[in-house]
């Protein structure tokens, strides 16, 4: 009953979820209050942090991906009209990969990366490693998107593996308006990087950065071919 009453007042009022208001700029780069579908890769708690949960309190609907087993449960229970898959996403479905569980307090840095936590200093908050099962965002997409779906964004946080999940996309056949990126470089090297070079390449255009703390934020990429 509270988080109905919650939901009630989330949808009356613009209030974000995510990290640093990265919800409420997506909201105003979409241009319409008209909802669509978005995919969510690693998208941790059904509400903390959520970069899609403003989206599905005004009835957007969409795919919801993360390695961790532990989340299905929570997206039933707060999220039940999104579709949840418990998965990796990489370039490739043919593999498992050793899928690193840090501890509760810093469970939204979870990686496939082991290079990630060593550069970020988090190797010493290593609880498990769990072998899970890959899968592409073209799969993914091809098995859950309706038909004449309009595809509004892709939110993508992944801890340094941001780059194999987008050469899983056929970009040909699945262009979202927009393209979020978690990156915790900074801006002048978000400017170099692989992930710009590589939707550069696709025709999506980098139009903004926002800050988390330090250099941590998310890119906003747009697509040109609209």
């Amino acid at each position: 009953m509270l988080h109905k009453l919650k939901e009630i007042i989330y949808r009356r009022y613009r209030i974000s979820f995510s990290g640093s208001g990265d919800d409420i700029q997506l909201f105003k780069l979409i241009g319409s209050s008209r909802p669509g579908v978005y995919l969510d890769i690693g998208c941790w708690d059904p509400i903390r942090h959520s970069n899609s949960y403003f989206f599905y309190l005004r009835g957007w609907r969409g795919i919801c991906v993360d390695p961790n087993p532990s989340m299905q449960d929570k997206f039933n229970k707060f999220r039940p009209n999104d579709k949840f898959i418990n998965k990796g996403v990489g370039s490739s479905s043919r593999e498992t990969l050793d899928y690193y569980k840090l501890d509760d307090l810093k469970s939204d840095m979870n990686t496939f990366d082991k290079d990630f936590l060593t550069e970020q200093n988090l190797t010493n908050r290593i609880e498990s490693v769990l072998k899970i099962e890959m899968t592409t965002l073209e799969e993914i997409l091809d098995t859950n998107l309706k038909k004449n779906a309009r595809l509004d964004f892709f939110d993508i946080d992944v801890e340094g593996f941001d780059l194999d999940v987008l050469k899983g996309n056929n970009w040909n056949k699945y262009r979202p308006k927009i393209v979020l990126v978690e990156s915790h470089d900074s801006i002048i090297e978000d400017t170099t990087s692989q992930v710009k070079i590589f939707l550069e390449s696709v025709d999506y255009k980098l139009v903004a950065k926002s800050m988390n703390h330090e250099n941590s934020g998310n890119l906003f990429f747009v697509d040109l071919r609209i």
